[in-house]
């Protein structure tokens, strides 16, 4: 089991609220614009998504940042690379992100991810909701470890708002 150092790091919570839902929830030591921002611009999601270790890395970062926009995330790994990919449905900057997101091993299984952020006193409560389509589907992405890369991610995604609200 990998052990972090990460602020808030103990934060991370995963729940199944539905059949068909998965819940994680996280709190970021930045105020929400920023981990707004973190979420959403190439040069910072390269830097925190699916960065799980060394040998990590997402060469394919696309991002066009409007309603009815694509976004593509491709994940390098140390077994090979793994692609994601989705349409963004709502965006309300710096509270809510609404987007489709694609595993592309299986183009037909297509879940929609609710981010809300929050303001906790300068701090930001995270809280994303996936809806997949069906029980087998969420059962079988919390099998893969979706959870614990999850975290790690979160971890990294805290690490980089701290350190841009220093620069």
């Amino acid at each position: 089991m990998v052990v972090s150092h990460a602020v808030n790091s103990d934060s991370f919570k995963v729940t199944t609220p539905s059949d068909q839902e998965i819940r994680m929830t996280r709190l970021f030591s930045a105020p929400r614009h920023l981990v707004f921002e973190a979420m959403t611009k190439p040069e910072h999601v390269t830097q925190w998504w699916g960065r799980l270790g060394e040998g990590y890395s997402v060469p394919v970062c696309e991002i066009d940042l409007r309603v009815g926009g694509r976004w593509r995330f491709v994940n390098s790994h140390p077994q090979g690379e793994a692609a994601f990919s989705g349409e963004y449905r709502e965006i309300t900057p710096p509270s809510r992100l609404v987007f489709t997101e694609i595993f592309e091993q299986f183009p037909d299984s297509v879940s929609v991810v609710t981010t809300e952020l929050t303001d906790e006193g300068g701090r930001t409560r995270m809280t994303a909701t996936v809806r997949y389509p069906s029980l087998e589907v969420r059962d079988m992405v919390l099998a893969s470890g979706m959870s614990h890369g999850a975290g790690i991610s979160y971890d990294r995604l805290d690490d980089l708002v701290v350190a841009l609200q220093r620069s």
